[in-house]
């Protein structure tokens, strides 16, 4: 296969209770410093995600469920990304809210019921039982004009103690 690019060199900057973590190209300069905003951020024992977007982003991204479970997948490895980086992984996420564009069709040709039965079959891939809750809403907008799907994670991942 492909030989393995470099991991992504993590940054941080010290928060109360823990640090903002950026684990993904792109996120100190276009979250953080464009947007104010922190893509990963610890406090004490959790650890909070930003919306992580998925949606044909990348040039001849397709709009099926095939395309789409692609792009989910992307989007999975970023979340795994930030989640290492701080210290956790998808078996300490509790709280997982999935917000879909339920009105534009142009980047995803499928319903909600198709959004959702590609996103179940893509987290089963990557997070394990026991299962975090889980909130789907659909929206009508997001930020970027490609996404179709906004996730965003909270996990509980205790620090080991001195």
């Amino acid at each position: 296969g492909p030989a393995q690019a470099d991991p992504f060199p993590v940054e941080r900057v010290p928060s109360p209770g823990g640090e903002v973590v950026f684990a993904n190209p792109g996120e100190r300069r276009e979250m953080y410093d464009e947007l104010n905003y922190a893509p990963a951020r610890r406090a004490g024992d959790f650890v909070f995600l930003a919306g992580v977007e998925a949606g044909p982003f990348e040039k001849g991204d397709g709009s099926d469920v095939a395309a789409f479970k692609i792009q989910l997948r992307r989007a999975f490895r970023a979340m795994q990304a930030s989640l290492a980086a701080s210290g956790a992984d998808f078996s300490q996420v509790v709280k997982f809210d999935s917000f879909h564009n339920c009105r534009n069709r142009r980047n995803f040709k499928g319903d909600f019921r198709a959004q959702l039965n590609a996103l179940i079959a893509v987290k089963a891939e990557f997070m394990p039982p026991p299962y975090s809750t889980w909130n789907a809403f659909c929206i009508d907008r997001h930020y970027s004009a490609q996404t179709v799907v906004d996730i965003v994670l909270t996990a509980y991942a205790p620090r080991p103690r001195p």
